[in-house]
């Protein structure tokens, strides 16, 4: 049987194709991945005319999204194999979670390097949390974007509009100590992938070491099993420290963000 003509298109994924997507995924996604890539250019898979999948691929020329319909899964190799030809990707960001497009990645791997951890939390912890926690509010803002800058290194550009979004969805919770700002910890409800919350925890340099990512951890989850909600975080490989606060934590690593290359 003749192949049908494989082409890349600009139309805007529809709402049935993203939901097709979501729902062949065997586990969550990293909500932060998941925004990273929505954020990307968006590519339509084109059989004889017909879409039938979609892919994203950011600045960086990384394939951040593949996902081809059932329908026409014989030719997913294809149209992997056009979109890294065509837009001259450097490199694919795979979920272990995400088994279609690991497959066609796979296929085409010259070297496979784990990133992320995907955690889950197994079940209810029985440690102490930290009841002191306090919701952030609005004048929060300026202090935690200091704070978060100072930590992690990130550009402001991205952390005043994040932090602002995370404030008004009542998303951020403060430790404070003596009247300074010593952890945030955050509990991001997956609007998209339901009954799943991310959490993120971020200790003052001078304050680690002395159990507070862990005991913040632990209150998160508390919070989390109080709405019905399932835990999960997933920190980069080289956090040796958020790695072990989390295993303390009660969560254990089953899934991978994999950057694939060929």
């Amino acid at each position: 049987m003749k192949n049908p003509i494989a082409s890349l298109g600009t139309q805007a994924p529809t709402a049935e194709l993203r939901a097709s997507y979501l729902s062949q995924l065997t586990g969550p996604l990293d909500d932060m991945w998941l925004a990273f890539a929505d954020m990307a250019t968006c590519h339509s898979l084109v059989l004889d005319g017909e879409v039938v999948g979609m892919c994203r691929v950011d600045d960086e020329r990384r394939l951040l999204r593949f996902h081809v319909e059932p329908t026409a899964s014989d030719h997913a190799g294809r149209l992997l194999e056009l979109i890294l030809d065509e837009l001259e990707v450097e490199a694919m960001i795979v979920h272990t979670t995400d088994p279609g497009f690991l497959s066609a990645a796979l296929d085409h791997s010259d070297k496979v390097v784990a990133d992320s951890l995907l955690f889950a939390a197994q079940a209810k912890p029985e440690g102490p949390g930290l009841d002191e926690l306090a919701l952030a509010e609005g004048q929060d803002h300026a202090r935690i974007v200091d704070f978060q800058e100072a930590a992690t290194g990130m550009p402001r550009a991205f952390l005043e509009p994040y932090a602002s979004q995370r404030l008004e969805l009542g998303e951020l919770l403060l430790l404070e100590e003596d009247g300074e700002l010593t952890a945030v910890g955050e509990l991001r409800r997956d609007q998209e992938q339901p009954g799943i919350a991310h959490l993120g925890v971020i200790v003052h340099a001078e304050r680690r070491g002395r159990g507070i990512a862990t005991r913040l951890l632990t209150e998160l989850v508390h919070r989390c099993h109080a709405e019905g909600l399932a835990a999960h975080c997933s920190p980069e490989l080289t956090t040796r420290g958020a790695r072990r606060a989390i295993a303390r934590a009660g969560f254990r690593a089953n899934h991978r963000l994999l950057r694939v290359t060929r």
